[in-house]
């Protein structure tokens, strides 16, 4: 008898949209579906690293740049939007000829918005149902136009918890929601299953975990690198570059990563006295589980980070900086004397998938 089959796809924004779909792919595989991933560059290796027994399937990604200055964000995304909507019909078209090849039972998109098969039950992944832009009616407008996007997919899936217990805030918990099925599916954290792993006896006082759309990811790895050894101070970097293969950077006090297995990144998790770290949602809910003092330093002009890093303080989550007035040494003295709150943790569970899955085949 075949295996009933999925393909599912991660927007290459970053590496946490790949990173987040991780244990979703493993519950599908424990459920029996056979899983075929779409992606290219670092998403695919960093997935071919976790799941190596999944199908691979070559599709371009968005491959947005950013801006090198925060200001300059919204006019260089501006300027990429006939990109993304060339990127949305060509995942659009693709997927229907792999769809004649393949017979996939279940599309998932993780925030690709042509993702999506007419005649083949069709789930869109988000946790932003309400994106913050620089200007209220832009937000509005957005808004609008994606809840009547969604109504092409057959649910939503939100990977937070609904009420006031939530992570995301309004982002994924708006006054007003779209009419398309919504499951909110709980935390999709890759790494919770290894927190037990044992942990380095080596510490460090810091980890910063670096990743995002360039050249803002270099200029973080750089900020910290450089400031990090003015202190002389013990701390390591993940740069979020899985496709090199050796650490380019090395002292007797620091070190560099360009990517780190899981395990290696909870041994190095466990090391660190603080995480420094952008605050995209996806990595704040991987580091959930570790109870560990997170500095957040969003990304320029990134709404989404700034609003997320505000909500986290406000909770006593974390600790939040914009990056143009970021000192790394007062950084460090303010959070060893800040009130750290433990952040709730509701996680993502394979027997709720497999209702939900029963549910969206009815």
């Amino acid at each position: 008898m075949k295996k009933p089959s999925v393909c599912i796809s991660p927007l290459d924004w970053g590496l946490g949209h790949a990173t987040r779909c991780i244990p979703l792919i493993q519950s599908l595989q424990e459920l029996g579906y056979q899983v075929y991933i779409a992606s290219e560059k670092n998403q695919e290796a960093i997935l071919k690293e976790a799941i190596p027994n999944a199908r691979f399937l070559y599709l371009q990604g968005y491959r947005i740049k950013y801006a090198k200055w925060g200001v300059l964000l919204p006019f260089v995304l501006l300027f990429q939007i006939p990109k993304i909507i060339y990127s949305i019909f060509h995942e659009y078209n693709w997927l229907k000829k792999a769809q004649l090849i393949y017979e996939f039972d279940l599309i998932i998109s993780d925030n690709r918005y042509g993702f999506f098969h007419t005649s083949t039950p069709s789930v869109f992944i988000t946790h932003q149902l309400n994106l913050q832009t620089p200007m209220k009616w832009t937000t509005n407008l957005f808004q609008k136009m994606q809840y009547a996007w969604l109504k092409k997919f057959n649910a939503c899936w939100i990977p937070d918890t609904e009420g006031p217990n939530n992570l995301s805030g309004i982002l994924a918990n708006p006054e007003k929601k779209p009419s398309t099925r919504l499951w909110y599916m709980g935390c999709l954290s890759r790494l919770v299953q290894q927190k037990n792993t044992d942990a380095i006896t080596d510490k460090n006082i810091f980890l910063g975990m670096v990743s995002g759309p360039e050249p803002q990811r270099t200029l973080l790895e750089n900020l910290l690198w450089e400031k990090g050894n003015e202190l002389n101070i013990k701390f390591a970097l993940v740069a979020g570059t899985p496709l090199n293969d050796k650490a380019f950077k090395k002292t007797t006090q620091s070190i560099v990563y360009p990517h780190l297995t899981a395990v290696e990144l909870v041994q190095q998790i466990h090391a660190a006295e603080y995480i420094i770290c952008r605050g995209g949602y996806s990595t704040l809910i991987e580091l959930i589980p570790f109870r560990k003092k997170l500095i957040l330093i969003p990304t320029p002009g990134q709404t989404e980070q700034l609003y997320l890093g505000k909500l986290w303080q406000e909770k006593n989550w974390a600790l939040c900086y914009h990056q143009e007035n970021f000192n790394l040494k007062t950084a460090l003295a303010e959070a060893s004397q800040f009130n750290f709150v433990q952040t709730p943790f509701i996680a993502f569970s394979t027997l709720a998938l497999k209702n939900e899955l029963k549910q969206l085949t009815l």
